[in-house]
């Protein structure tokens, strides 16, 4: 059996509770009025950015590892994205069709903050260095293209990037052109400047404009905001009350931020650990780690950013580090003492990625991809999981909850997801450290209670194993293990 591990008022601070269920009372009933619709970003995209393993402990853009993050490094992704068979897989999806959904889905490389030159252009358009991307982006562009795949570009909603570089804020217009003139595919929009709660220049007013401007541009661009996880780490100082008075517009309001971005990021930079798997319910600071992330997205405050996911709109908890080096820290230059994550704790991580219907965009070098990592990433069944938007019901959390002690024996987490046809994709999650669990996972609370629904077919996904059971699923699942099933209902 699965251990109560205590109701939501046990996991936030005791004066801040009813606010917290105000506001997700109030979530829960707003109807989605559709995502920034124009034509791309439709299902969750997969791609490449490289981030974990070449810039997330570098600092400055010429120091460190963020060095080997340049042209060159991107052209050999590109060849190994289609050598290896990623592309093929749903990593790009150029132009096809799935015949289960419909859908185009295509591959993104893309180019985080050191593609920035220091300065602006004399008329005032964001422009590359030259260091790093002698050839330009315009380019680079055309290399993604020529092999059937995207580029995309990074700017922040700030006077400077997190990097010091050029920000956006007011230059939004200009900006989102100058992609778009580029050929650009996808743009994430960063914000490195403080809170932005009121003004012409506040979150909402710039997020906006760039969705506009993108729209109006006519290039179809998939646009990634970073504004919910910023709103997040502002909310968490305040109380409720204080929130849009101190950080602004509530982004799920009207559902303005599915209207304006393809996806958000809502939570504190994913390190490529495993973490306590306790972070802060709130802003998911402290560690954070694979198993932070995972318990984080059980929040109540997650669960306000999951409410207003729609097609074409959907949560961002950070990069896959799947890939990265199992016996040393994924980022090679990094001075910083990390346990890297084993296979399984990486095949985890793509499991929930999956269940919750992330975006899959990997952070590890994946020019030097181990093969179990690689059969991870390529795992068919698991991508259908991710891309099926065949029901618009949002992941549920059915069992589990954070761990508030030093010890949480029995610590499953069970998620399920509506999938399309009737059937049910199912991650059971072992956060325990030692002890292998058994779990029973009943039909009924996977299918509607009154429909009787007591036979089904479930697909192992990563033993690739097909059973037929009654009543319940019976699983024996390993530390920091996941088992992800397709459940499909069998009427007798």
């Amino acid at each position: 059996l699965i251990q109560d591990l205590g109701t939501p008022a046990d996991w936030f601070p005791r004066d801040m509770m009813a606010g917290v269920m105000m506001v997700v009372v109030g979530v829960a009933i707003v109807q989605c009025v559709g995502a920034n619709h124009n034509a791309v970003g439709q299902t969750p995209i997969m791609g490449w950015s490289g981030y974990n393993a070449f810039m997330q402990n570098s600092g400055h853009c010429d120091r460190a590892g963020a060095g080997g993050y340049n042209e060159t490094t991107f052209v050999q992704t590109m060849d190994v994205l289609v050598s290896s068979g990623l592309k093929d897989v749903g990593y790009s999806y150029l132009n096809h069709v799935d015949p289960m959904y419909g859908l185009n889905r295509y591959s993104y490389l893309n180019a985080d903050d050191c593609w920035i030159a220091e300065n602006r252009t004399a008329d005032g358009k964001l422009t590359w260095d030259v260091g790093r991307f002698p050839h330009g982006i315009p380019w680079l562009v055309e290399q993604a293209h020529s092999r059937g795949l995207k580029l995309g570009l990074y700017a922040a909603a700030s006077v400077e990037t997190c990097r010091q570089y050029p920000g956006s804020q007011g230059h939004e217009d200009v900006d989102a052109k100058t992609f778009a003139d580029w050929g650009a595919d996808f743009a994430k929009l960063d914000s490195c400047g403080g809170v932005l709660a009121t003004g012409n220049e506040s979150w909402d007013n710039q997020y906006g404009r760039w969705s506009d401007a993108m729209n109006e541009s006519g290039q179809q661009m998939v646009f990634s905001c970073s504004w919910a996880v910023y709103y997040t780490l502002c909310a968490a100082k305040y109380p409720p009350g204080e929130w849009e008075t101190q950080c602004g517009t509530f982004p799920w309001k009207d559902s303005f931020i599915a209207d304006k971005c393809h996806m958000w990021r809502y939570g504190q930079d994913l390190d490529p650990i495993w973490g306590t798997g306790r972070p802060d319910m709130m802003n998911g600071g402290g560690s954070s780690g694979v198993g932070d992330i995972i318990t984080f997205a059980g929040s109540l405050w997650a669960n306000q950013w999951r409410a207003v996911t729609e097609k074409g709109a959907f949560n961002d908890p950070d990069f896959l580090v799947v890939g990265c080096p199992l016996d040393r820290p994924c980022e090679g230059y990094s001075q910083k003492s990390q346990t890297p994550l084993n296979i399984i704790e990486q095949q985890t991580q793509f499991s929930m990625w999956c269940l919750l219907q992330a975006p899959l965009i990997i952070g590890s070098d994946i020019r030097t991809v181990n093969p179990a990592a690689l059969r991870i990433l390529a795992n068919k069944e698991a991508i259908r999981i991710n891309q099926d938007v065949g029901s618009l019901s949002p992941p549920k959390l059915l069992s589990g909850g954070p761990c508030m002690t030093d010890e949480c024996p029995h610590w499953v987490l069970v998620w399920s997801r509506q999938l399309s046809k009737g059937d049910v994709a199912v991650a059971v999650v072992n956060m325990g450290n030692t002890t292998t669990e058994s779990v029973s996972v009943a039909l009924g609370d996977l299918f509607c209670q009154s429909c009787g629904m007591n036979s089904a077919r479930v697909l192992d996904v990563w033993a690739t194993t097909t059973q037929d059971v009654q009543r319940s699923i019976e699983l024996s699942v390993g530390p920091h293990e996941t088992k992800l099933l397709r459940v499909s209902p069998v009427t007798l």
